[in-house]
This record gives structure tokens, sequence and C-alpha cells, in this order.
């Protein structure tokens, strides 16, 4: 059985019976939580022991198959750790987050720039009303891309990117 990985938050680095490596951030940033899961796991009786490494944010189940599935273990320590609601998120890739990243810089130099007159979503809005007026009045309102440019915009100012 396959069993499932939720990155960034419990991820199985490796499964065979009686055995089961988590990558669990919080092992590392959440000392008192980790140290709770590993004795709570460890009391029941169907785990073992409980190492956890927090050098490299990594817990290892030792358990009898026989009384617990690998599923069972994974889930009383995601539940023991407090990760229910991370792992509900809906993931988000690396890409969006490194754009993320990326707009929220942008976002900081522009308010910088302007000192605190516009962000970066009012100077994007701004820049693309501009252009689209400059399209009308050079082409006309029937050109599509004027008309294009304004709906952008007006998402921008209402602060969604896309529908």
């Amino acid at each position: 059985m396959k069993l499932p990985s939720f990155p960034g938050v419990a991820e199985v680095r490796a499964s065979i019976p009686g055995r089961l490596r988590l990558y669990m951030p919080d092992v590392i940033t959440n000392d008192e939580a980790a140290q709770r899961m590993k004795e709570c796991m460890e009391s029941t009786g169907a785990v073992r022991e409980v190492r956890l490494n927090r050098r490299t944010g990594s817990a290892l189940f030792l358990y009898d198959e026989r009384q617990v599935e690998a599923a069972v273990v994974e889930g009383a320590a995601i539940r023991l750790m407090g990760l229910d609601n991370a792992i509900r998120k809906p993931p988000v890739s690396r890409m969006e987050k490194g754009l993320n990243v990326l707009w929220d810089s942008v976002n900081h130099g522009v308010l910088e720039a302007t000192n605190g007159l516009m962000d970066g979503r009012m100077l994007a809005g701004s820049a693309l009303t501009v252009a689209a007026l400059r399209g009308m009045i050079v082409s006309g309102a029937a050109l599509p891309g004027a008309m294009t440019l304004l709906w952008w915009a007006s998402n921008i100012f209402r602060g969604r990117s896309h529908e």
C-alpha cells in the first residue's frame, strides 16, 4: 500500500513493514510537540520506538506491523504533531512560492520608491489603465486590446489576478 505524502508537512521518505520514516519539518521547529508525539506513540505498545532527528527533521517509527498499519502510524504522528490543518491546505508549487517572493519584493520596492503612495498592484493597474486609454485614443474603443487591458486593470484594482 502506497502511503500518502504531504510535501513540506509530513513526507514519506521510506516505508517497509515495521519501519516508517517521515520528513516532518516541525520536528526541527516544534521540539515540544515532537517530544510529546514520541512519548505518546511509544506508549501505545504497537510502536516500539520513535527516533527523532532534529538536524534533518525526520522521524523514524519502528512498529509492530501485526498490531498497526503504517497508514495509522503516519496519521497518528500527523495528528499528535498538530499538523491536521497544514495537510488540508491546498499545496503550493515551488514555482508559485518563488513568484510570490518575487512579487513581494517588487511590491516592497514600489512602496519604497513611491514613499508609500503606490504598491505593485496599484502601479500595474495604473499602467494597464493608461495603456488602455492610450489604445482607445489611438485606435478607438472598438479595439479589443484596449478593452482587455481595462478588464485586467479592473481585476487588479479589485485584488483579483484572474477569474
